[in-house]
Order: C-alpha cells, then structure tokens, then sequence
C-alpha cells in the first residue's frame, strides 16, 4: 500500500473549508442518529481505492487510485474521490490494516475533482 500510495497521484481537490481534513486526526467519534446502524469514527488519511466491478452502462478499465478517507463504520466508509462512482459499483480500499471489499450506495459531487462517496461492506455470495 505504501508504495502504491508514494507512486499515485492525489487527484481530489478539497472543497474550501476542508482544508484541514488531514488535521483533523481524533478518536472523537461522530454522533449516532436514527438513520445509522453503527456509530462513525473520524478517520482522515490517504488510501488506495481499486474498482473491482463496474455497471453494464459505466465500463471502468481496473486501476488503483489515491482517495481521501473521511471516516469508518462497523459495516461502511466515506472517502472522497476525484471521479464519481455510482451505487452499485464495487471497489477495494486498501487500509494500514489491509483491504476491504465494499459496495458503493452514494455518490455526492463537492467539485469537478471532488466526490464523496459512500460505501457498504460487500457481502459475497449476494447478489
């Protein structure tokens, strides 16, 4: 991951007022509401994120891109992108802790170079 990381390009464009994201390196949790199953932790850094499955009308060719993670969930993520990924659309994220296989459900554009998408664990053997 780290020389993947040290070889790709950052190409997300922070939106202003998110300057300090990288800064923002806290155990402090997000507050839980009705609308989420588990509880959020801030977790602001670098990651590489692969897609591994695209949509019939999106064809991707595989490649590695750097991401900015913004937070992680017991069961999801949030990270920002510089291209928009749609629900449906699965990818890998590798972490310091490995990777993970997870399955995109939003999709919100902040700039031209600027996505936040959210995303689900993926569970084999669905579908």
């Amino acid at each position: 991951m780290t020389a993947a990381l040290d070889a790709l390009p950052c190409r997300v464009t922070l939106p202003p007022g998110w300057k300090d994201l990288d800064q923002r390196r806290s155990s402090q949790l997000w507050p839980g509401d009705n609308r989420r199953r588990y509880v959020r932790s801030r977790f602001p850094m670098r990651a590489v994120m692969e897609v591994l499955g695209t949509l019939p009308a999106v064809p991707r060719s595989p490649e590695e891109h750097v991401v900015v993670m913004k937070d992680i969930s017991r069961c999801g993520a949030g990270f920002l992108h510089a291209a928009n990924l749609y629900p449906g659309e699965r990818i890998r994220l590798w972490l310091p802790t490995g990777s993970i296989e997870y399955t995109v459900v939003r999709c919100r554009r902040y700039n031209e170079s600027c996505y936040e998408i959210g995303a689900e664990i993926a569970l084999h053997g669905a579908g």
